[in-house]
């Protein structure tokens, strides 16, 4: 079986017969910010909780965001990760998110690459597009706890 990992995929068991796929599996970027962790506890479970804020752009309009996550350690040392949040926009109009996916660590501190799919919820009508896109996102944190986060459109 070849696979081809170009946004043109080709298919083929015992190498014949094949079928080609055109795919274009990530859309446009629809989010990107930039902020801060403001917190971390651990829980009485033993999982962690952290939380954020920061700002940026969502859909191309100037926004804030806030999101707390909870991590929860595996046996193979990657996070698990859920959590929720809420994006506003300079004119006031709010998004809630909720987003799941894994993590692990890149460095000292708070160093870590996550990634994961994002869920939209928004009655704003410059907005609720959103409501119908998964989102897929990369999110960079740094030892110090600034993060860089970027969503995109998963077609």
């Amino acid at each position: 079986m070849t696979v081809s990992t170009q946004s043109h995929i080709r298919i083929s068991l015992n190498e014949s017969p094949c079928f080609e796929v055109n795919c274009k599996l990530i859309g446009e970027l629809i989010a990107e910010f930039k902020g801060k962790a403001t917190g971390m506890r651990v829980l009485a479970d033993g999982k962690m909780e952290g939380s954020y804020a920061g700002a940026g752009k969502l859909l191309g309009k100037e926004a804030s965001i806030m999101a707390t996550a909870v991590f929860a350690l595996m046996p193979t040392g990657v996070n698990m990760i859920e959590g929720n949040g809420v994006e506003m926009t300079a004119e006031g109009e709010s998004v809630m998110h909720k987003f799941d996916g894994i993590g692990w660590s890149t460095g000292k501190g708070l160093k870590a690459s996550i990634r994961g799919a994002v869920y939209f919820m928004t009655s704003s009508p410059s907005l609720v597009s959103l409501n119908k896109i998964v989102g897929v996102w990369e999110w960079e944190n740094e030892e110090n706890g600034d993060f860089v986060v970027k969503v995109w459109a998963w077609k």
